[in-house]
C-alpha cells in the first residue's frame, strides 16, 4: 500500500516538473527579442507588399509646424502605374486662414488653383506643396522607409476603419523619409526620427496608416485605403 501511495506521490510531482518546464519554455519565447523579431518580419512583408502596390486613396494630415510642409490635410487617388498620376484636394496653411484647393499630378508636375479656384499653375515637381508621387516611390516612398527602421517593436493590435492591423513602432533617419516629411536637411545633419506603423495583418500586408515626427511638437500621418485602386489624369489648361 505504501509503495502505490509513493508511486502515485512521484508520478504527481513529475506532472507538475514538466508543467512547469512547459511554462518556462513559452515564457522565454515571449520577451521582447521575439517581440521585436516579429516586427521585423512584419516589415519586411510590408515593404514588399507596398512596393508592389500599384495605386490607393491616401488621406495625409499634418499637426504641428512640420518644417517645409504647408499642407494640414491632403486627400488624393494616388497611381504609380504605368507613370505616377495623382487627383484630390489639399487645405493649406495660409497665414489667417486654411485655403483649400484641388490638386493633379500628371507628367511629373503638379498643378493646382490654390492661388485662384478653377485656375490651376504649374508647381513643378510639388515639392512647394508636397509631392505625393513619392508616397508609392519604391526608392523614396513609403516602401523604402519600412526597410529602413531600427529597432522595431510591436505594439498589439488595432482595429482601423474596420480593418484589423499590428501596430509596429521604431525610428528611422531623416536621410530615409526626408522625401515623404518634406524634409530639406543635409545628410550629414541626420537625426532619428519616432516612425510607427499599422500593418494590415491580412495578407497583402499593406501599411494601412504610417506616422512619422519630425520634430518633437509635429507629426505627418498618411492613412491609405482602396488599395490597387488606378487613377486617371489630363493636365488641366494653365
Amino acid at each position: 500500500m505504501k509503495f502505490r501511495f509513493a508511486i502515485v506521490i512521484a508520478a504527481a510531482i513529475a506532472a507538475i516538473l514538466a508543467l512547469a518546464g512547459c511554462q518556462s519554455g513559452s515564457d522565454s519565447g515571449s520577451g521582447d527579442g521575439g517581440s521585436g523579431q516579429d516586427a521585423a518580419g512584419l516589415l519586411q512583408q510590408s515593404a514588399e507588399a507596398m512596393r508592389g502596390l500599384t495605386g490607393a486613396h491616401v488621406v495625409l494630415t499634418a499637426e504641428g509646424q512640420v518644417p517645409n510642409v504647408k499642407v494640414t490635410t491632403l486627400e488624393a487617388d494616388i497611381s504609380n502605374k504605368p507613370a505616377p498620376v495623382g487627383t484630390g484636394t489639399v487645405t493649406l496653411d495660409m497665414g489667417d486662414a486654411p485655403g483649400t484647393a484641388q490638386i493633379i499630378y500628371v507628367d511629373g508636375h503638379l498643378y493646382s488653383d490654390i492661388a485662384e479656384p478653377g485656375t490651376f499653375v504649374d508647381y513643378g515637381d510639388g515639392n512647394s506643396i508636397y509631392n505625393i508621387s513619392v508616397l508609392l516611390d519604391a526608392n523614396n516612398g513609403l516602401a523604402n522607409a519600412l526597410t529602413k527602421i531600427k529597432d522595431p517593436k510591436s505594439e498589439g493590435g488595432e482595429d482601423i476603419d474596420g480593418t484589423k492591423t499590428t501596430k509596429v513602432s521604431g525610428t528611422v533617419s531623416t536621410n530615409d523619409v526626408s522625401a515623404l516629411v518634406g524634409l530639406r536637411r543635409a545628410p550629414e545633419k541626420e537625426k532619428t526620427l519616432p516612425i510607427t506603423v499599422w500593418i494590415a495583418d491580412g495578407d497583402p500586408h499593406y501599411v494601412v496608416r504610417a506616422q512619422i515626427a519630425p520634430t518633437d511638437d509635429a507629426k505627418l500621418t498618411m492613412t491609405f485605403s482602396e488599395f490597387g485602386k488606378q487613377v486617371t489624369a489630363t493636365k488641366p489648361a494653365v
